[in-house]
């Protein structure tokens, strides 16, 4: 086993990535706005392009240059805004190698992000998220493109291509982003149509003959419309090896596409039209067991006895485990379309109306067991359609006050059936012989959620600003599911032997215990309607220029949820009702040594009530089955600090991280393995609490028409758990992954040519450990990779 110790950050730090100097030529430099303007002004950098992105404050001396946000959905300088935020350029992703969602927790302080056993993104913030698995489940931590929504995180997959920037925004986001944003939100800004012709592209080519390809083109196509087009496509061949077979795994095939419109009729008008879709038909990535753990011992020693001497996996991040099929994969479809119109009443009120249209639909084979036995696999269709409409007024009051009132609506219906396929699980016995093999669950949920927000700033002087803003939020969620026989008879036929029901063969099994003592099978209904009031206050100073105090106090809600699982009994498909975090923030940001350093740092508290968690029930059939439940009371505390250096010409340094300490206050359930627990005074899983990273970034004249430059990352996650009860077989361990990058670029920006290396020290570590019916298994992250890229940028 290979494994490298590093020791934690004594103290917690984060970063701010300076943009380049140079602005694009077809776009004005940008100041900052006030809040009924139009939207920013378009030219920016993708990862195909050379030309810096995101619009930047100019100053006359040399140093890190300020991007532009919309946080608070206004065109405001980043250092300008009283929260924490990381805002990365386009550039920087590129020269960083950022090029997933996963990657940004190398450059995020605060962020993590993993893939449950069933491939669902889970995204957290500062230990705020959500470990579910099935297609309805609503986020903590929200994401979208150009502030149109992706509310399920499913559907973020193609999100991180051709960007201007990257806006993470950390603590309760629910005034404006709205309920489900209490870790946080992150916005990707696309990269815009330009006023002159521009095209790019970029290849990327590395090991496991993994190749990126990246391109756009974009100019005026009349007077008053401009368009661009963009495409990225990531293919690539298995990098994972079974240790039991011959069979290798992991093949990429992903392409995303988006057209962009931006048509401008006069100076008062202006509308976006934003068409995207991605297919994904990649491999699934298998498991890799660690043990053997059945739910029940006895039937396994009687019917499926080669489980128990089926051998673990070596230690090698490359080794896994699936079966009896060669490969599982997924052909997985979205598209999405997006209109955005803007319209100044007055030079100080602005109307926007957002209104989008997005659908998804799955079809995936997964084997999470870690064997070539199945043990328990699944075939899972499922579809989202989703409609959302946001309607704003946004204005200003004389010199001192600006604000911004709207309304919400949205619309989502998720239906999610999995097959299942338990040939060698001791569960398969339960109800006695004949057993059962195949089996389904099913799960059809619609989502209609209203609300209305308002929110002002308010100058009390030059220097002091006062802040307040609320939503109120009407949830209604009707949901319909069950378990049932797959359509062959054989778990039809063993519930009604055992139970005496009458369920045919296709129909559901699971069961409710009617009042007069009879048991009654079928498709179960729930609804769950909810309200509530997020707001947030608080007040921010500037003692002199380049310096800002803050402190806020915000409370935000992640809506309740319905879980999809192996349900005997409808007491399991009892949802999880709505959770609150009251979030307590103070910080500063500052700029030093004539502009070359920013240094910007918080201290935080959350309150956390009714954190919703997988736990267990107690099947009086199978035992200790999944549910959904709620965590009480917990909390999370925690520092951070920004740091971002230039000490010499060329060369950046960031250095970036995030202390978090999560306590759960009061809960008593069951671990994974069905054993009972109280699990007061846990850390919450999945949440290391210590995060960091060292960034440097060196650029060179090599000659009059080339640059030369180098740059390396080190990043790191502390130890956590997979689980309820912190056990040692759960536990993931700390672990530091070391990137390095090199290459030439032309004077003028438009070639650009590396050299890279990912997790160079071939650390073995997993980012996920969870039990799964019999077994025990990890998901690893990858091995070493190394590559080249080029990319060119014509205007």
């Amino acid at each position: 086993m290979k494994k490298h110790h590093v020791v934690p950050f004594a103290l917690s730090f984060c970063l701010y990535i300076p943009m380049a100097a140079a602005q694009d030529a077809a776009s004005p430099p940008a100041a900052e706005a006030i809040p009924g303007s139009m939207p920013e002004p378009a030219p920016a950098e993708s990862a195909a392009g050379a030309a810096p992105g995101a619009a930047a404050i100019p100053e006359q001396t040399a140093g890190i240059e300020e991007i532009i946000v919309t946080a608070q959905k206004r065109q405001e300088a980043v250092n300008s805004v009283p929260m924490s935020i990381t805002a990365l350029s386009g550039n920087s992703l590129r020269d960083q190698g950022i090029s997933s969602v996963g990657d940004l927790q190398k450059i995020v302080p605060g962020f993590r992000y993993t893939q449950s056993a069933y491939s669902t993104p889970i995204y957290s913030i500062r230990g705020i998220g959500f470990n579910e698995s099935s297609l309805g489940a609503k986020p903590n931590v929200s994401v979208y493109v150009d502030e149109v929504p992706l509310p399920f995180p499913i559907l973020t997959a193609g999100a991180s291509m051709d960007l201007q920037r990257v806006e993470v925004l950390k603590g309760p986001q629910g005034t404006l982003f709205g309920q489900n944003s209490t870790g946080g939100a992150v916005n990707y800004i696309a990269a815009k149509p330009t006023d002159t012709f521009s095209a790019g592209f970029s290849d990327e080519y590395g090991s496991f003959n993994t190749s990126v390809i990246e391109g756009f083109v974009s100019g005026p196509l009349a007077d008053t419309l401009k368009g661009r087009v963009a495409i990225k496509t990531e293919q690539g061949g298995d990098w994972q090896q079974s240790y039991t077979t011959d069979n290798e795994n992991g093949k990429k095939n992903k392409t995303a596409a988006r057209v962009l419109f931006d048509w401008a009729p006069s100076g008062a008008l202006k509308a976006e039209l934003n068409l995207n879709g991605y297919v994904d038909r990649s491999d699934e990535q298998a498991a890799q067991l660690i043990a053997i753990t059945p739910l029940s011992q006895a039937r396994v020693e009687k019917y499926t006895p080669d489980l128990l001497t089926y051998p673990t996996s070596p230690q090698d991040n490359r080794a896994a485990d699936w079966g009896p099929s060669d490969t599982y994969s997924r052909d997985n479809r979205f598209v999405q379309s997006a209109l955005r119109v803007d319209y100044e009443l007055t030079q100080d009120l602005t109307l926007t109306s957002i209104s989008s249209y997005s659908s998804y639909k799955q079809d995936r084979d997964v084997d999470p067991d870690g064997t070539t036995l199945q043990n328990i696999e699944y075939h899972t269709d499922g579809d989202i359609d989703s409609v959302n409409q946001e309607l704003r007024l946004a204005g200003a009051l004389g010199e001192r006050t600006r604000w911004i009132v709207g309304a919400n609506y949205a619309h989502d219906k998720v239906k999610q059936r999995d097959d299942g396929n338990v040939t060698y699980n001791g569960n398969a016995y339960a109800l006695g012989s004949p057993p059962f093999f195949v089996y389904y669950n099913y799960s059809d949920q619609k989502f209609d959620t209203k609300s209305a927000f308002a929110n002002v700033d308010f100058d009390l002087t030059d220097r002091l600003t006062a802040h307040a803003a609320a939503r109120y939020t009407q949830a209604d969620l009707d949901f319909s599911g069950c378990t049932g026989d797959s359509g062959d008879g054989s778990l039809a036929t063993a519930w009604n032997r055992v139970f005496g029901t009458a369920v045919a063969a296709g129909d559901c099994t699971t069961t409710t215990l009617e009042a007069d003592g009879s048991l009654n099978a079928g498709l179960k209904s729930r609804t769950l309607d909810e309200n509530n009031l997020s707001w947030r206050t608080g007040l921010d100073w500037k003692p002199a220029d380049g310096t800002l105090l803050y402190a806020n106090i915000s409370k935000g809600y992640k809506s309740g949820s319905f879980p999809i699982l192996s349900a005997s009994f409808d007491a399991q498909l009892d949802p999880a009702t709505q959770e609150s975090v009251l979030a307590y923030e103070t910080g500063f940001k500052t700029r030093l040594l004539d502009r070359t350093m920013q240094f910007n740092g918080a201290v935080f508290y959350y309150d956390y009530k009714d954190k919703q968690v997988r736990g267990r029930v107690i099947d009086p059939v199978f035992g200790p089955l999944e549910a959904l439940v709620n965590i009480p009371k917990s909390s999370v505390k925690g520092a951070e600090l920004q740091l971002t250096w230039l000490p010499v010409a060329g060369l950046t340094t960031n250095v970036g991280g995030t202390y978090v300490d999560s306590e759960i206050k009061d809960f008593q359930n069951y671990d994974p393995y069905g054993h009972p627990g109280d699990f007061s005074g846990e850390a919450f899983p999945l949440t290391s609490k210590w995060q960091g990273f060292v960034d440097a970034q060196y650029e060179w004249p090599l000659n009059n028409d080339l640059n030369g430059f180098a740059g390396a990352n080190l990043s790191y996650q502390s130890s956590t758990n997979g689980g309820l009860g912190d056990l040692d077989i759960l536990k993931i361990d700390g672990y530091a992954l070391l990137d390095l990058r090199a290459g030439v670029a032309t004077a003028d920006g438009k070639w650009r040519f590396s050299v890279w290396g990912r997790n160079l020290t071939d650390e073995y570590y997993w980012t996920i450990a969870d039990h799964i019916s019999d077994t025990t298994v990890r998901y690893t992250g990858m091995p070493t990779t190394v590559g080249v890229s080029v990319a060119y940028r014509y205007e």
